[in-house]
């Protein structure tokens, strides 16, 4: 039996606003990122229905990090416009807001589920009254303006303290980095090889399959007001390679992996019951955080297997153990999307059949509705705050996720709770992750070993660059070997797709091995 407004504890944390801000046309766009963002954030707040007393009680502002800060060495999006010296509090300003804390936040597509889950607990503890969690990414117009030779100045002095909270990368080690692992799409491909392969499937068949997966998402993003890219298209459509949509790294063609080129911004506000009562918020406002959980993996080369996360299993089994519920009574779902296995593998933990025709995005997905940076699951989190709100006997789950299927966090939204809200405890499921031994590294490598799987990136419709994960001749270890740029024997046998099982002759070296595909 739900428990009514008033018999929930006043420590219970709740979302009560939330807003989402597109700007489709780059050539008219105007917004700077922080300048979305703050868009965002001030419709987050005025759909609570008291903005300026919500406003006032807000003592945290977390900001999704920006793409063009979010790597080490090598940008993902060149940014030569600049920046906020001080990115939260910029936003902040922006709405009126003077927080305690201001945090830049960690990397990562799960931050925004991530941050969710961890301000519920802390206002649970009453270690916090009331949170702006917002994000936005102006890639399109970046790129339109130095296509255009357009020169706008966001640069900007706000000063200041606020918390960085991505303090190191831990999403690859200088072994994987040395042999192409770090750009997601030097890694996604490892893992979608390894699944059409245990599958029997071809390329153009594998390539098919992510096609028909994707359709129905770009058909709700056609539907979406919020979607950077509302069009629906057909599996045909993705799944074939054209001038228009070339291959970029196999087996991905342009059409089947997330578009950052967006102005988007999505905000959430979160607080507790106690105070939603004192500002006058009304239940019919409130969205409760039924369950959650976050995990972690190991870095690609100690997994054991690589088509699937059981970090992501683990959470997917803890956020709907929890609640105790099936996923079958979850009306709404939302799985992150960036590249097609994302959605696979967490098909396979939920148990779910793809081909089945039930709806696995609120938005339309990272390829259709955008993929927004570190930012794209906070949009789904608005959307599952509506539906909710409409259907409040009905249950929406976000399914969000990090890196390269690494780091992954689950809310369950609802409209009502049956029982006294309790905050996540995720050490059973650490436990059972870290019972599962890594999968050993052969470094140095051996002199042979065999192909597992591949990565091969093409430019202007040719093999590019090309590298691959081994075994050892006995199974045991992993180890990687990149292949030289002339070796067109090697390259030519990865583009023909029967690359996996082959024998490898391996040259060992240091920092990078080399390896070529025998016959």
């Amino acid at each position: 039996m739900p428990l009514a407004p008033e018999a929930v504890a006043d420590n219970t944390p709740i979302l009560v606003g939330v807003g989402q801000h597109v700007e489709r046309d780059p050539a008219t766009a105007v917004l700077s990122p922080v300048g979305l963002a703050a868009q965002a954030a001030a419709l987050a707040l005025a759909d609570s229905g008291a903005a300026a007393a919500l406003a006032a009680s807000i003592d945290t502002v977390a900001a999704i990090r920006f793409f063009e800060h979010s790597t080490r060495g090598e940008a993902m999006v060149a940014h030569p416009f600049g920046c906020s010296d001080n990115v939260p509090l910029a936003i902040a300003r922006r709405v009126g807001v003077a927080p305690r804390h201001a945090i830049y936040a960690d990397v990562g597509g799960q931050t925004p589920q991530r941050l969710v889950n961890r301000y519920a607990a802390a206002i649970h503890r009453g270690e916090m009254d009331s949170a702006l969690i917002v994000g936005a990414e102006a890639i399109a117009t970046i790129k339109h303006a130095m296509k255009a030779g357009l020169t706008p100045d966001w640069r900007e002095e706000v000063g200041g303290d606020y918390t960085d909270e991505w303090a190191s990368d831990k999403l690859t080690t200088p072994y994987e980095r040395a042999h192409g692992l770090y750009l997601p799409l030097r890694v996604y491909p490892l893992f979608e090889h390894v699944l059409r392969h245990r599958r029997r499937l071809t390329q153009q068949q594998y390539r098919d399959e992510m096609g028909a997966l994707f359709a129905p998402f770009s058909g709700v993003a056609a539907h979406n007001p919020y979607a950077q890219f509302p069009v629906a298209r057909s599996a045909s459509d993705l799944a074939t390679v054209t001038a228009d949509n070339y291959l970029i790294s196999d087996p991905y063609t342009k059409a089947l992996v997330a578009q950052d080129a967006v102005n988007q911004g999505a905000a959430v506000v979160t607080t507790s019951v106690g105070t939603a009562k004192r500002l006058g918020i009304a239940p019919s406002k409130w969205v409760y955080l039924r369950s959650h959980a976050d995990l972690d993996e190991r870095t690609v080369s100690a997994r054991i297997a690589l088509e699937r996360s059981l970090a992501q299993e683990l959470t997917l089994e803890q956020v709907l153990g929890v609640a105790n519920v099936d996923i079958a009574q979850v009306r709404h779902l939302d799985l992150y999307s960036c590249f097609p296995i994302a959605v696979f593998s967490a098909c396979a933990a939920l148990g779910l059949d793809w081909r089945a025709g039930r709806a696995l995005t609120l938005t339309g997905g990272l390829p259709f509705f955008g993929g927004p940076g570190n930012n794209y699951s906070m949009h789904a989190i608005a959307e599952a705050v509506d539906r909710v709100r409409c259907d409040r006997a009905s249950l929406a789950l976000v399914v969000a996720n990090g890196g390269y299927l690494s780091k992954h966090s689950a809310g369950l939204y609802a409209g009502t709770l049956d029982t006294p809200w309790v905050p996540a405890d995720n050490t059973a499921i650490e436990r059972r992750f870290n019972a599962i031994p890594p999968m050993p590294i052969a470094d140095p490598a051996p002199a042979s070993g065999v192909v597992e799987t591949y990565v091969l990136t093409w430019r202007k419709g040719r093999p590019d660059v090309a590298y691959v994960s081994a075994r050892t001749d006995n199974g045991a270890a992993r180890f990687f070997a990149r292949v030289a740029d002339d070796d067109s024997a090697s390259l030519a046998a990865l583009a023909a797709g029967d690359a996996i099982g082959r024998p490898l002759q391996v040259t060992p070296g240091a920092p990078a091995n080399f390896g070529r595909l025998l016959p």
